[in-house]
């Protein structure tokens, strides 16, 4: 990353989804490379299947508020998100869309939009619940911003995934993602 770029990112779903695991993966994969990272995770705590949002930003640069009313990077993990995400992308940003469960997708004018199947890929490999894995692993595709390694090495550290059969999983995941985006790219 140049010295004074900025990366900035919203992730919104809903509880259960892994919003806020992508956010702390992510944040996590930026402290071992950026001089600082903001993360702010909002999601209604008492009710699984609420609204939930993380923000992420990370800089060789001072950050001046850990909250965005416009991101350069979103991700919708579900309809209710996408409505949401979509006015809050900026021009030239990119927003990708869990295609699995976001039945309508509408190109954007100023911005890149991405549909990843990420439930369906999930499902694929036998665990549902890999979607935001799925989805992580698209995202630094599309940006490039980090390796599939610099990320297993954030799962391993965040979620303590030490067991060489989970972290497998974790990269069939990341693997998943990234190729959906790669096929996209090429079409």
């Amino acid at each position: 990353m140049k010295e004074n770029s900025r990366h900035e990112l919203i992730i919104g779903g809903t509880g259960g989804q892994g919003v806020i695991t992508i956010g702390y993966v992510i944040a996590a994969a930026a402290a071992e490379r950026y001089r600082y990272v903001t993360r702010f995770p909002i999601y209604l705590a008492t009710m699984r299947g609420g609204p939930a949002f993380c923000t992420v930003i990370f800089s060789n640069q001072e950050i001046a508020a850990p909250i965005l009313s416009h991101a350069e990077n979103a991700i919708a993990m579900e309809s209710g998100a996408y409505g949401r995400l979509k006015k809050e992308v900026k021009p030239g940003g990119r927003l990708l869309v869990n295609s699995s469960v976001v039945n309508k997708i509408e190109p954007a004018a100023n911005f890149q939009v991405v549909a990843v199947p990420v439930t369906d890929l999930a499902q694929a490999l036998g665990k549902t619940q890999m979607a935001n894995i799925v989805m992580l692993g698209a995202y630094c595709e599309l940006t490039g911003i980090f390796s599939e390694d610099q990320l297993l090495e954030a799962i391993r550290k965040e979620m303590e995934e030490d067991q060489a059969d989970r972290l497998a999983l974790n990269r069939a995941a990341l693997q998943k993602g990234a190729e959906s985006v790669r096929k996209e790219k090429g079409a």
